[in-house]
């Protein structure tokens, strides 16, 4: 791609100042020294925020790959050293393998890599042979020889064949490909049965915040009671979830019309996405509202708006089960997001927090329920 190669003249220039930016960001954020493990493994961690990928995909502009290896390193010099893709991230795979190989040589700290396996169930159905043949594929784009954690997506329900293709990550595990398996998007019974199966599960990843609160319709407290992990997207709301959308309503002109607010600039693929989670959870005036209560929180402690959202969903559960993906589009957030986790929303925070939230009026189902067209 051309955002990895060597660039001249003035996007040289423009590279370096993007390297010189990065180290800027990396070295004013407080080092993450926090860490989690999945079940079973204690000599394997990860940290407690996780950096999304999916912008590599495509749908949020060239820039996201402008200086990309900087702003790698800048996250994993903050101790943000933990990385989600996917088989269907477009380039993810292949960026962060070329990344992770150089940082390696450098000398950099661990970093750990996880992707999903996103089978095309639509056209043929996978086989041990062919899940084992995408594994090896992901293998190879991201330059290692075991993959950190592989978690597994099923579109659609009703077509046969899931449980079979989490036992053949399970046979993948087994010979050495694969150190930890997941899922992703699953809702409770899908899950259930899998982990039934015999397939040991240690996190499924789910679109879980103030705005989409599936989640707790069962989720958590399964994954809870199991010490499976639960990675959560979207819990910012791409963007939806921070100061930058504090704002008050404006008068129309010589004061006819009411009070409106600027329309919302859905300018990203996320963002269209989780406007439409909005519209579910109560429309634009609830929305508003929930972002006046969490201003007024963050203020308290001295913080950003998505600093609070990101806490909320931390809190969920036992405290030790959530764990939120923070999309990766460039370096001016790290600080910000290192301050989630010396952050503890107190009973008065939750409570006003929850004031706004007994009025929502959905999504309501099981996770992913909604886009699988239930």
């Amino acid at each position: 791609m051309q955002s990895l190669a060597s660039p001249r003249s003035l996007r040289a220039a423009q590279a370096g100042r993007r390297s010189v930016a990065a180290q800027g960001a990396a070295a004013q954020a407080p080092v993450v020294t926090q860490r989690a493990h999945f079940k079973g493994d204690s000599s394997f961690s990860f940290a407690p925020i996780i950096n999304g990928c999916w912008q590599l995909a495509g749908g949020h502009g060239r820039e996201v790959y402008e200086g990309i290896q900087e702003k790698l390193e800048a996250h994993a010099a903050a101790g943000l050293t933990s990385f989600d893709t996917a088989d269907i991230y477009g380039p993810s795979e292949e960026i962060l393998g070329q990344w992770q190989r150089a940082h390696t040589a450098a000398g950099g700290a661990p970093v750990q890599v996880f992707t999903k396996y996103v089978p095309n169930i639509f056209q043929q159905r996978p086989t041990p042979s062919s899940v084992e043949a995408a594994v090896r594929r992901s293998l190879t784009k991201l330059q290692v020889d075991k993959l950190d954690l592989v978690q597994m997506h099923w579109w659609e329900y009703g077509i046969p064949g899931m449980t079979d293709a989490a036992l053949a990550l399970a046979d993948c595990q087994a010979k050495g490909l694969i150190r930890h398996v997941g899922t992703t998007n699953m809702d409770t019974a899908a899950l259930d049965a899998i982990v039934s199966a015999g397939v040991p599960v240690v996190v499924n990843q789910v679109q879980f915040s103030l705005l989409d609160r599936r989640p707790l319709n069962g989720m958590v407290q399964y994954c809870g009671e199991r010490g499976i992990k639960l990675f959560t997207y979207g819990s910012v709301g791409g963007g939806l979830l921070s100061d930058k959308h504090v704002q008050e309503p404006k008068q129309g002109l010589f004061g006819f019309g009411g009070a409106k607010y600027p329309p919302v600039d859905l300018n990203t693929s996320s963002l269209k996405m989780y406007w439409n989670v909005t519209k579910q959870f109560g429309g634009q005036e609830l929305w508003r509202e929930l972002l006046v209560v969490l201003k007024a929180v963050a203020d308290k402690h001295n913080v950003s708006v998505a600093n609070v959202a990101l806490r909320w969903v931390m809190q969920q559960g036992d405290g030790q089960t959530v764990f939120p993906l923070v999309g990766l589009r460039g370096t001016a957030h790290i600080a910000d997001n290192a301050r989630v986790l010396a952050l503890a929303l107190d009973a008065d925070d939750l409570a006003a927090i929850d004031d706004v939230l007994a009025r929502s009026t959905g999504p309501t189902g099981d996770c992913y329920s909604f886009e699988r067209g239930n």
